[in-house]
């Protein structure tokens, strides 16, 4: 037996992956900006539950670092020297040429490198976790995700360090708030612990951090935070929230016409300015949370048309919209 060890008691534990979902636009990159200022400085975590001092990477694809991420550190009393950003990852040619691409889960050698140059790293963040698969990864295939979340998984452990990973729900119902997260349920399932961010429902400035599956700790209370100020930060209520993620997201899944016509919308405005590759269109509905049975729907009601272009292996499928079917008639 070995004992599991904590970055937040009953919450996030260390050396494995722990989930945070949400709709976009609910507070998910404000709530790891606080993590990282929490661990950054050693801070009592928000539940009064004390935090060990380390350093943090953060991986992010959505926020820019000058005019996003570090004026939220500021704004959460970060210790900024221990918060590093990981964002592009070097080659080389074979004729000894340098070159820059953008990080991905494929890049866990360069993850690893930094892991090994900050000895003190406890937490690791990967917002969103759709943008960082690669581009070869299909998100709906659970052996796929596997397939690139497990080495993670195993570094994770290797180093004693927490890896929270950022999705978003799908806009779909469901009675478990943990199958609304992204497209395969590899995600859910190879995560330890599975955090819900959701408005109440009676109050939209109010957010409620809550509980979806934790196979380390038995199921805890949630927490209620708003985001207020210039600049803005997360300020905490003091009482626990009695509530899991299960019954919050109960009550405010979209149903199937709703989800449908949203994604209509979403598709209109994607290909007014003309036809996209088509796994262009799927990789960007994913980031939006829009599931590929939601797309697939919202495509034949809008008229968009799938037409093939090219060659062989120069032949790609293409999505436009259909003439005589544009502005609001999509």
């Amino acid at each position: 037996p070995v004992a599991v060890t904590w970055l937040w008691p009953s919450r996030i534990p260390l050396g494995r992956i722990t989930l945070l979902a949400g709709r976009p636009g609910e507070g998910k990159s404000f709530l790891t900006t606080y993590m990282a200022a929490r661990v950054s400085t050693g801070s009592p975590w928000a539940d009064g539950t004390e935090c060990p001092r380390g350093s943090v990477i953060i991986i992010s694809a959505e926020d820019d670092p000058g005019d996003t991420i570090r004026p939220r550190a500021d704004a959460h009393h970060a210790d900024v020297r221990r918060i590093h950003l990981l964002t592009m990852v070097r080659h080389r040619d074979p004729d000894g040429s340098r070159y820059e691409v953008m990080f991905s889960l494929a890049d866990l050698d360069a993850l690893e490198a930094v892991l090994k140059a900050h000895p003190d790293c406890l937490l690791i963040i990967v917002d969103p976790i759709g943008s960082f698969l690669g581009g070869r990864i299909d998100a709906y295939r659970d052996n796929e995700v596997r397939g690139v979340l497990a080495p993670l998984a195993l570094l994770a452990q290797k180093y004693g360090v927490a890896v929270v990973v950022v999705c978003h729900h799908r806009k779909a119902r469901s009675d478990r708030a943990d199958d609304l997260v992204s497209d395969s349920k590899a995600f859910s399932g190879i995560a330890r612990s599975v955090w819900h961010v959701v408005r109440d429902k009676d109050n939209r400035a109010r957010r409620l951090f809550l509980a979806g599956k934790n196979n380390l700790a038995i199921e805890g209370d949630g927490l209620a935070f708003a985001i207020t100020g210039d600049p803005p930060a997360i300020a905490w209520e003091k009482e626990p929230v009695r509530m899991n993620a299960d019954a919050a997201l109960a009550d405010v899944g979209d149903d199937i016409a709703g989800a449908t016509g949203e994604a209509m919308t979403w598709l209109r405005d994607l290909l007014a300015n003309g036809r996209m590759r088509s796994t262009e269109v799927q990789h960007l509905a994913r980031q939006e949370g829009i599931s590929l049975s939601t797309l697939k729907r919202a495509k034949r009601k809008a008229g968009v048309q799938a037409v093939r272009d090219g060659f062989g292996a120069m032949s790609f499928w293409w999505w436009e919209a259909a003439k005589g079917l544009k502005g609001d008639h999509i």
